[in-house]
């Protein structure tokens, strides 16, 4: 399941990402303040959770639950884009948006490692 969810994940991501990069999708809704923090929780939230399902929540440091490897890399990934994003006349960098993907994927890897132990 993580492995199908990662897949269609990561292709969602890249899409909209592309799309926001080539000026076809909006980079904020005026009519509704802060949208694009949820939209960044949840989207790459998802995909280090499906990414810490696929590697089966293994862990970045023996002995510590947390941080897990995939949460970790989705994290390290998200922390790139979004300095990247200063390159780019039509994105704009913020730290409020890579938060919002730190406290995305936290609270989904969480919730994913929640859901594995109930099965």
């Amino acid at each position: 399941m993580f492995r199908w969810g990662l897949a269609l994940q990561l292709t969602l991501d890249v899409l909209i990402g592309l799309g926001a990069y080539l000026g076809i999708l909006p980079n904020s809704l005026p009519q509704v303040p802060h949208i694009d923090l949820l939209f960044h929780a949840i989207l790459i939230g998802l995909l280090g959770a499906f990414l810490d399902g696929s590697l089966g929540f293994r862990r970045l440091t023996p002995g510590l639950p947390f941080p897990r490897l995939g949460a970790a890399l989705v994290i390290l990934a998200a922390g790139i884009e979004e300095y990247a994003q200063r390159f780019s006349p039509r994105r704009t960098s913020t730290y409020s948006d890579f938060i919002a993907d730190v406290v995305g994927v936290l609270f989904f890897s969480w919730l994913a490692k929640l859901a594995r132990r109930s099965d």
